[in-house]
């Protein structure tokens, strides 16, 4: 009997035991999600957020973000996307008083870049940054047309179809982008030229350049 009672109390305790480390883990286990839920809903928030009034996401496309607002009495909002948080573009000098004048109000917009400066598709993604807006039929409604420097052989169409637009062709009615690398990352003037600059070699900062220059044009940055 006093075996049985032993046997019964050493079984008590055991499962004593088993029921505090079960309650330890359920605990910990706990413990853990909630931190994990906080944590993800920190990271959101970080990715959603509000800059000068207009409300920015991440784009649905899995790249940059897209940014809602309103245009004139529009009912409904307008959705636009760019690649970069505009938190990151303050730093990137622009004129933006002399580059404004140079697009508003001009039949037609060049964006020009030098075949043999062996630049890549991520300067085509500048150009499409700044198409974007400038084309946009809600926006500037200004035709914009890709060109060279100079004719190549090197890229594009044949030579006789290419289009060569220099800074010389800037006018009253025409204004022509530059698209280069250069000694910093910055948005200017140049011999009648726009010029949408990154610092060499990062072809990355020339669509960091497109998106200040982008979203200084519209309002959103100073």
């Amino acid at each position: 009997m006093e075996n049985d009672n032993v046997s019964d109390e050493a079984i008590a305790k055991t499962q004593s035991k088993i029921g505090i480390w079960m309650v330890v883990l359920f605990l910990a286990l706990a413990l853990f999600v909630f931190f994990m839920i906080k944590s993800q809903g920190e990271n959101i928030d970080k990715l959603y957020f509000e800059y000068n009034g207009i409300t920015f996401a991440p784009s649905k496309t899995g790249v940059g973000y897209d940014m809602q607002f309103f245009i004139n009495d529009a009912q409904y909002p307008v959705i636009m996307n760019l690649r970069n948080d505009p938190r990151e573009l303050e730093d990137i000098p622009i004129d933006i008083d002399k580059v404004k004048n140079m697009i508003i109000g001009k039949s037609q917009i060049y964006i020009t870049i030098n075949a043999t400066a062996n630049l890549t598709g991520r300067t085509t993604i500048a150009a499409k940054e700044i198409d974007y807006f400038i084309d946009n039929p809600y926006l500037y409604d200004i035709p914009v047309n890709s060109a060279f420097l100079a004719p190549t052989t090197e890229a594009g169409p044949k030579i006789d179809k290419q289009v060569i637009k220099t800074c010389e062709d800037s006018n009253e009615n025409v204004t022509v982008i530059w698209l280069r690398l250069g000694d910093e990352t910055a948005v200017f003037e140049e011999d009648g030229c726009v010029i949408v600059q990154g610092k060499t070699p990062d072809e990355m900062e020339i669509i960091r350049a497109a998106d200040r220059l982008y979203l200084t044009m519209m309002g959103i940055m100073n």
